[in-house]
């Protein structure tokens, strides 16, 4: 049984990291604009799968402050690893474990150059929660995580780790190959993540119109050719089964699209670009996944000066 330190109390942290601690783990939470809220009133997860209160949750604003633990579980957006070095150097020691909950590909290999003494492991959640509020998760459907080692290091550990999300009820698989991993998710989320944003509409809302699901299949198919141009062929019929999946979710607004309605910075970069840079590597262009960062970041940048704009 390890202990956690979770970095960040969204979405994904609050709901993990409540997991865990609900079902007897050491866990410990580093927060920002929620830390009085959570030390006044706790941390309430609304969940699927059965509401519960942790009245009680050890929070913390600085790391400089948070006591070791074999885990560090990295939940923020992907938009503030500028920042992570300087979050992680008190929590890293030879041996900790750095489980990496984000989405977008390369912040793995950039956390083990930054920290080789780390043992680094990719996360790859799939499950439709939100904060609304301070201190407060929704969490509306599925929580399953695939977990993959960076190195052999992080292979010795991912059975331990299944083992205490399991006994969380979070539901893991292991695999073999975190490329595949990442792309794999990247499949759900380039396509569903950016459209939503650039259509202002929920997962059921671009399903059910025609135009939107083929230009979902059409963004899935690039990213099926980037993954292969990188060595990672999905199963024929991936992209079928993706589509399925998102027609049974009940109707969800991704991350993305909850970022910019709030005015937070959208996670363009390990999203989008780096998987574009990736596959251009091995001679292959992405041009509608191109196009489509293209409007992420046309509208960043309005969102941007509307906001800045004298009154």
């Amino acid at each position: 049984m390890f202990s956690y330190n979770i970095i960040g109390t969204g979405a994904v942290g609050g709901y993990y990291g409540g997991r865990l601690s609900q079902s007897g783990r050491d866990v410990r939470f580093l927060a920002r604009s929620d830390a009085d809220e959570i030390r006044k009133h706790g941390l309430i997860v609304d969940s699927v799968k059965g509401d519960f209160i942790l009245p009680e949750v050890p929070v913390f604003t600085s790391a400089a402050g948070m006591p070791a633990a074999d885990v560090v579980v990295v939940s923020t957006k992907s938009t503030g690893n500028g920042r992570l070095p300087e979050i992680l150097e008190p929590l890293v020691s030879p041996g900790t474990i750095v489980l990496m909950l984000q989405n977008g590909l390369g912040m793995e290999e950039e956390l083990a150059v930054r920290f080789p003494e780390a043992i680094v492991v990719g996360g790859m959640c799939f499950i439709c929660a939100q904060k609304r509020k301070p201190a407060r998760i929704s969490h509306l459907d599925y929580g399953e995580i695939t977990f993959a080692a960076f190195d052999p290091r992080g292979e010795a550990v991912l059975e331990a780790l299944k083992i205490d999300f399991e006994e969380s009820l979070v539901p893991i698989t292991l695999a073999a190959s975190l490329g595949a991993a990442r792309w794999r998710k990247l499949l759900w989320n380039i396509p569903y993540n950016g459209m939503s944003v650039i259509l202002g509409a929920d997962t059921k809302t671009m399903m059910d119109d025609p135009s939107s699901r083929a230009i979902i299949r059409r963004l899935m198919e690039e990213v099926a050719q980037g993954a292969a141009s990188c060595g990672f062929r999905f199963d024929e019929g991936a992209v079928d089964k993706m589509l399925a999946y998102t027609d049974g979710m009940k109707p969800y607004e991704p991350s993305m699209k909850l970022d910019f309605d709030y005015g937070r910075p959208m996670e363009i970069e390990y999203m989008y670009r780096n998987p574009i840079a990736e596959a251009k590597k091995s001679g292959c262009e992405l041009p509608a996944v191109s196009m489509l960062a293209d409007l992420l970041e046309f509208r960043q940048r309005r969102a941007n000066a509307d906001r800045n704009a004298p009154a």
